[in-house]
């Protein structure tokens, strides 16, 4: 059903890394849930009047699954707009686009679910302390009953749709349909025992319980939509994947130091260091940069900064200190690596120049690899000194 929907309303559904087929995805997602939820609220909203129509008292949880899917009908509206604006093009004001205001919008939808989180937890206590009781009918529970469904099908449109666009906001929203599918199948529960076993005093506390649930979900949709407005990392197979390119290129003898930094799901700008060898000629060399560069550009739609880093290539004294450095390295942590190798060799000393790759979790200090390379070359003839940084990596 889902295919069907973007083949109906999505031209060139597939092309999903085109901006504008993007937007069409996140826009069908967003309206679907505009009117899902719309759905939800009228079912349960109704179901709540006929229970009330006897006795006057509403039941709160029924009533705060209501307002729940309300919310969750304001959100969709929000980001219906966020991906709107995402979409616009870059101006003199933001020269990367406006792609993170669907992260903005996602973070506004998380914000809202916590906040009705604790307005309806609070409502819910009061009818506790009270010692308001409900009832419920057959009517109500099938109601319930299809409302769990219809959520459950929810929640798997937004997840789908967000796996194949890759969008935060949509995943967040998927999340947020099957907590609220749990919490209706609680109020579900609920009003089955409050209708075989006459447990009307389980309302009020069932209302407390769906609302620490959807607060928990909030918070997790908080964290999980904060990261790309933070600065997370790189995804590992997508730093892989510029690197294998770029070694494909003649003459690129390696590749170091690759930021991507994140504008939105479909902007990036990544910089890395290409090392090449120091012996082609410069013209030649910034050439294939170039070349290289839009190449990239191209085939990962992003805009690309390389610096070039030159290296002695086949130098019998080079290659065997960068070995025996690499092999100190890798007896302290196997993930610690170096790059941009060079010796400058004088009369008395030489310099090994080179940056050291400390992963985060690694227990490996600058310091502790310092002092591990001074007791390695300590009888070296002739002098050695080390003039080494710290690098950290910067994908997942």
């Amino acid at each position: 059903m889902i295919t069907l929907l973007r083949k109906l309303f999505i031209k060139d559904y597939q092309n999903v890394h085109d901006p504008k087929v993007r937007e069409e995805h996140g826009i069908l997602s967003s309206v679907f849930g505009i009117v899902t939820n719309f759905i939800l609220v009228v079912l349960k909203a109704a179901a709540a009047i006929i229970l009330a129509l006897p006795t006057g008292g509403f039941s709160v949880a029924l009533i705060a699954d209501a307002v729940n899917n309300l919310t969750d009908m304001a959100s969709s509206v929000v980001s219906l707009i966020g991906f709107k604006v995402s979409n616009k093009p870059a101006d003199a004001d933001h020269p990367f686009g406006h792609g993170r205001v669907e992260y903005i919008a996602g973070l506004i939808v998380s914000m809202v679910v916590v906040l009705v989180a604790v307005e309806l937890f609070k409502s819910s206590l009061e009818k506790a302390i009270d010692g308001t009781t409900q009832s419920y009918d057959i009517v109500s529970m099938v109601i319930l009953g299809i409302a769990i469904l219809l959520k459950l099908f929810q929640g798997y449109f937004n997840y789908t749709m967000g796996k194949i666009i890759d969008s935060p906001a949509l995943k967040a929203t998927s999340v947020d349909s099957l907590t609220d599918s749990l919490a209706t199948t609680a109020v579900l529960v609920s009003a089955i025992l409050t209708y075989t076993l006459n447990w009307g005093f389980l309302d009020a506390y069932l209302g407390m319980a769906v609302s620490i649930f959807v607060l928990i979900a909030g918070i997790r949709m908080i964290v999980d939509t904060s990261k790309p407005l933070l600065g997370e990392a790189a995804k590992k197979s997508f730093v892989q994947d510029v690197v294998d390119y770029a070694m494909t290129h003649k003459g690129i003898q390696g590749v170091h130091d690759v930021l991507v930094h994140n504008y939105g799901p479909n902007k990036s700008f990544i910089s890395f260091h290409a090392e090449i060898d120091a012996k082609m000629d410069i013209l030649e060399a910034h050439d294939l940069i170039d070349n290289l560069e839009d190449g990239i550009r191209k085939k990962f739609d992003c805009e690309i900064s390389i610096h070039m880093d030159p290296i002695l290539i086949g130098d019998k004294a080079t290659d065997q200190a960068k070995e025996k450095c690499l092999a100190v390295l890798k007896g302290l942590d196997e993930k610690v690596t170096l790059h941009d190798f060079r010796l400058v060799s004088g009369p008395t000393h030489m310099n090994m120049i080179f940056d050291i790759l400390i992963p985060f979790e690694s227990k490996v200090t600058l310091e502790s690899a310092f002092e591990a390379l001074k007791e390695a070359f300590k009888d070296n003839v002739p002098k050695v000194n080390f003039v080494v940084k710290m690098d950290r990596p910067f994908d997942e």
